[in-house]
């Protein structure tokens, strides 16, 4: 199980955590009890809320104990609470928040349960006084009850669809209609909230906010002790279910339950649902359930190393990318854009810990993923809440990042290498199809409204290879005028986005470059001649340009030719081996560290005294530089982006002025985001190029910066590592980033060496000697849909460069490393080279 964190809070840090289930319930919650609570961008119960409502709590989740004529708050917004003690403990997917002042205390537990639609709380009221306390409590607790879209856009409209009924101890509220750009739906959502003490019986309610506040605020509501409220129709809703007095003995406790929950169902399903968890006994056992289903994922990818605090950071590194595939990239405080949902990117990058978990559905997720490409080499860019349904953008705001093609080949050649499945190069799959071709900029007037590629009505289907080819081969020859792919409207950095006329990303040149002789690599694996659409094999061997391409996929005729296997693999080598000698004669600067951009003003954006670390990642990533230059890269970078108290590596220097010629990152100030701020996601990716070169000392101080950052109490994170560190080493955008999967993926393959070559499993560790505890590493994962625990003994302390594998135990068994079986408990011993 999972380790608890326990701290003390004595300041609002703006932590927070996620909470959800399968059925869509997504959840974010504060010590303090802000956050919201919803299923989609449309059905929100709590209003939705950003980073800086982490701060404003009084407008959220909130209980009032009136005790000796003085209101005391669950969220302790009251100024005579500042002093209370509050204690955190955060497990994997709850929170218990214990909060004491001289009177009494407020332990409350929080969870979304495996298998209802629900937020449960459970609050121990204890007296701690050494006198009686007469209580009055009221639940305060808003309900939003409509879209994000609402929030501002006809707000009190929308309010006016509100309608109310009360049951026992719970307050319903079903709006007649969604109102928003959709259109007017008639709505079939439910709100509900209830509340429950043994014993004591629910005295009132207060259903609206009007009286609710009744000329009050909501630090300091008037309308609470009213016993009469009639429920209104048409007005922002509340449940304030208030009880009898209870009077607690010293040392006494009384126990409430809240629940809140989003249903279809009726208001009998609803109270029943909501009812099994006024129940002591269910809700322990669905406490207790929740936390095995998450633990659950500590089996399938566990790391100890460095320090029992690291390596329990790791553990919610790996819930991470578990959290991107339910929350997408919304739905969190600092994730306040978008409707849900992820990017091609994120699909991708995401599968890569799904692939190390072993997870038995990742054949069909890889599968569906590719009908989100299109036949011209773009693709769809927002991904649906089903597999396999694709959009082509948000607002059905149409652009191409020019390195979306590149990551389907990186997921799918790290699936075949764990699987041994090369045949799954062979699978057919469909493609993508809307009005645009020509990668988006142009138009064509007939297409399937089921958005599938179609040839006389009949479904087109090409292998996942022809696939790769497509995405590789187009972006390969879509080149600028310096001869580097072009930015279109912006590659991994999103903030690089007004560079679309004239701008090239070196850095991803060096991906396609590297991209086309690992697909030469992966065809010299399959049995027979390749079988793909005639234009692309004509594009391929430089018959047509790519204008003439474009317009062959635009008038699309399903025609397939055969393509020998060997020329293929010649050609795509060829075009690998001219690409690399033009980056190597064009993107140096003084043979010390590489260009990556080219701006709009068709110029190089860096000089000797700056750096983009995209450009030098993507090289190291893709082993297209010489290793004889590497050293020289290393200590430039080094030199000109390595912080280590701030976490570690920039993503750039800073230029010192807005750079418009290449997009709005340079509009922001230096040190956040994309501009130059310690990137977690790129600085991994880079640490992992730096080992595939060998450089394991630069490699692990790296990342060993960026985990310690995430440890310290200044950076503000709770759990797992951010999607970057800004000027102050506090990290933002918590949860949900791309880094997890990295970070993942860097440890298990570089830093402990597990490598698969088509299914052959072999042990090549780059562990550090501060990396071993008591002069042990080990790694727990899954593979080939067994579990595997690789424990490296170090007996003699010795560090990276010094020792060699001496000796290897199976089960218990001394065995030759050329017999590695991915199962069972290895045991490695380490000696002197």
């Amino acid at each position: 199980m999972v380790k608890t964190k326990k701290i003390k809070i004595d300041k609002n840090l703006g932590y927070y955590l996620p909470l959800f289930n399968e059925l869509g319930i997504k959840s974010s919650i504060t010590p303090y009890f802000g956050g919201d609570l919803k299923l989609d961008h449309h059905h929100y119960l709590l209003e939705p809320t950003s980073e800086l409502d982490l701060f404003k709590n009084s407008y959220a989740r909130n209980v009032i104990f009136t005790v000796n004529h003085q209101q005391y708050f669950l969220n302790g917004s009251s100024l005579h609470q500042q002093d209370d003690l509050l204690e955190y403990e955060s497990g994997r997917l709850y929170q218990r928040v214990t909060r004491t002042n001289a009177l009494f205390s407020l332990e409350t537990t929080t969870y979304v349960p495996v298998s209802d639609p629900l937020e449960v709380h459970e609050i121990h009221i204890k007296n701690i006084s050494n006198q009686d306390l007469e209580m009055d409590i009221i639940t305060a607790i808003p309900i939003y009850g409509r879209s994000a879209d609402n929030l501002r856009d006809h707000r009190h409209v929308t309010s006016l669809l509100n309608r109310i009924q009360r049951d026992d101890s719970g307050v319903l509220m079903t709006p007649t209609l969604s109102f928003d750009e959709r259109g007017h739906i008639k709505n079939t959502y439910t709100y509900a909230v209830y509340a429950h003490i043994d014993d004591v019986k629910v005295q009132r309610m207060i259903t609206n906010i009007d009286d609710f506040l009744d000329g009050g605020t909501f630090n300091f509501p008037k309308g609470i002790y009213n016993t009469q409220s009639p429920d209104r129709e048409g007005y922002e809703a509340i449940a304030g279910i208030g009880f009898e007095k209870i009077s607690l003995k010293p040392n006494e406790t009384k126990t409430l339950y809240i629940t809140l929950g989003i249903h279809e169902n009726t208001p009998l399903e609803i109270r029943k649902t909501h009812e099994k968890f006024h129940q002591k006994a269910h809700f322990e056992h669905e406490l207790n359930h929740v936390i095995k289903h998450f633990d659950a994922l500590k089996h399938k990818l566990n790391f100890n190393l460095i320090s029992d605090e690291t390596s329990e950071l790791l553990d919610w590194v790996g819930v991470q990318p578990v959290l991107r595939r339910y929350f997408g990239n919304s739905y969190l405080p600092h994730h306040d854009y978008g409707r849900g949902g992820r990017g091609w990117r994120d699909l991708w990058q995401d599968l890569l810990s799904l692939i190390m978990h072993n997870e038995s559905e990742i054949k069909d997720l890889l599968i569906n993923n590719f009908a989100g490409i299109r036949i011209d080499g773009s693709n769809a860019t927002i991904i649906g809440s089903k597999p396999g349904e694709f959009l082509a953008d948000r607002n059905k705001i149409v652009r191409v990042w020019s390195d979306h093609g590149a990551w389907p080949l990186l997921t799918t050649e790290m699936y075949i290498h764990e699987t041994g499945d090369i045949s799954f190069l062979k699978l057919e799959q469909s493609y993508f199809d809307d009005k645009f071709t020509h990668y988006t900029y142009q138009t064509k007037d007939s297409f399937d409204k089921g958005y599938i590629l179609k040839v006389n009505e009949s479904i087109y289907k090409g292998t996942v290879l022809e696939h790769l080819l497509i995405q590789n081969i187009v972006a390969h020859f879509n080149t600028g005028e310096f001869g580097f792919i072009k930015l279109e409207d912006a590659d991994w950095n999103d903030g690089l986005d007004m560079a679309k006329e004239h701008g090239e990303t070196i850095a991803f040149t060096h991906f396609y470059a590297n991209n086309l002789r690992r697909l030469a690599v992966l065809i010299e694996k399959l049995d027979d001649d390749i079988k793909i659409y005639s234009a692309l094999k004509e594009l391929i061997f430089g018959e047509i340009s790519l204008e003439t391409f474009f317009e062959k996929a635009k008038s699309f005729d399903g025609n397939q030719v055969r393509v020998e296997k060997d020329k293929l693999i010649k050609r795509l080598e060829e075009l690998s081996i001219e690409r690399i000698n033009h980056i190597e004669k064009h993107a140096w600067i003084d043979d010390t560290h590489l260009q990556s951009y080219v701006t709009n003003h068709k110029a190089f954006l860096d000089d000797s005294n700056s750096s983009n670390l995209t450009g030098q990642a993507m090289a190291l990533l893709s082993q297209t530089i010489d290793h004889q230059k590497v050293h020289r890269l290393v200590q430039k970078n080094k030199e000109l982006l390595f912080d280590k108290k701030r976490g570690g590596y920039h993503l750039n220097t800073d230029y010192n002025k807005l750079l418009t010629e290449m997009g709005r990152a340079y509009g922001f100030s230096y040190h956040h985001k994309e501009n130059g701020a310690v990137f977690s996601h790129m600085a991994i990716m880079y640490i992992y190029g730096l080992y595939q070169y060998d450089f394991v000392k630069e490699g692990s101080e790296g990342y060993h910066a960026l985990v310690a950052r995430s440890l310290e109490k200044e950076s503000h994170i709770l759990r797992g590592i951010p999607e970057y560190f800004n000027d102050l080493g506090v990290g933002k955008y918590l949860y949900l980033t791309g880094s997890a999967s990295w970070l993942l993926k860097l440890l298990r393959e570089q830093v402990f060496g597990i490598r698969l070559q088509y299914g052959k499993l072999t042990l090549n560790p780059k562990l550090t000697l501060n990396e071993f505890i008591n002069k042990e590493a080990s790694i727990e994962t899954m593979i080939q849909g067994n579990s595997i625990k690789i424990t490296y003994k170090n007996l003699k302390n010795l560090d990276y460069g010094q020792y060699k594998i001496k000796e290897i135990h199976q089960d218990g068994k001394i065995i030759d490393e050329n017999n590695l079986k991915p199962s069972g408990r290895i045991e490695v011993y380490l000696d002197e080279i």
